[in-house]
């Protein structure tokens, strides 16, 4: 499964378009160019029965997977009953679903379909990586490491997110920037866009012009390129030439 993300600013109730490729369609998010997105689908997600309509918060569904917690929250995301799919993905995230922590986390983020809580929100963020950590270390072994990836990178890009902009923590850019070089390195193209910008400003982290340019040609690479970067590709930016 691959993952994208909400914009990092504030959001407005999202509409529909890309899940799989998880949560909103990858963007340049460097200061110059950021391109903002709050958006997702359940695009070759298989079909599902529809599962009860939440109509108080005690009300609990009859017993389903928790994939289709998460599909029957995309598909009412979709329908812009927002409070019905933030109620799924509490019920996925209260199951571990590392998804589902990380997309309640996101809505508690936006407050879609419910109150703002950013605390709450870094939270499930913060346990979405942990469980992803975990999985990376080899404590899990019976499950499959590319089964994660696209969440192991969503959760551990979205703690970048909260700490550069001090959403529910607080702000620090060198944490940011931290979680953002991880990101890319795992190879996520907004994170790649996120990190070279970090060295391109000494944003968090040393300047380092090479550096900047080996992260937004890797972006570049997957297609997210940034307008009137064309200096990158200059030998002299070549981390590999001295």
């Amino acid at each position: 499964m691959n993952l994208q993300r909400p914009s990092q600013d504030a959001s407005p109730s999202p509409s529909s378009e890309h899940y799989q490729d998880l949560y909103i369609p990858p963007g340049h998010r460097n200061q110059q160019q950021q391109q903002q997105h709050h958006h997702y689908s359940s695009k070759n997600q298989s079909k599902i029965e529809a599962a009860p309509i939440l109509d108080n918060k005690n009300f609990q569904p009859d017993p389903i997977s928790i994939e289709d917690y998460i599909s029957q929250a995309i598909k009412y995301h979709e329908d812009d009953q927002l409070e019905k799919s933030t109620e799924y993905l509490k019920i996925a995230a209260e199951k571990g679903s590392a998804v589902g922590k990380v997309l309640y986390g996101i809505a508690l983020r936006h407050g879609w379909g419910c109150k703002v809580n950013e605390a709450l929100a870094f939270s499930y963020l913060n346990q979405a990586a942990e469980s992803a950590m975990s999985i990376l270390n080899g404590i899990n072994k019976s499950v499959s490491m590319s089964s994660f990836r696209g969440e192991i990178i969503l959760a551990i890009y979205e703690l970048g997110v909260c700490f550069r902009h001090g959403w529910g923590v607080l702000k620090s850019k060198a944490t940011a920037a931290h979680y953002f070089e991880i990101a890319a390195n795992m190879g996520d193209p907004d994170a790649q866009n996120d990190i070279a910008y970090c060295y391109y400003k000494g944003e968090g982290v040393k300047k380092d012009m090479k550096k900047s340019a080996k992260y937004y040609r890797m972006a570049d690479a997957q297609g997210h390129g940034t307008m009137g970067n064309s200096w990158i590709f200059k030998e002299k930016y070549n981390s590999d030439k001295k």
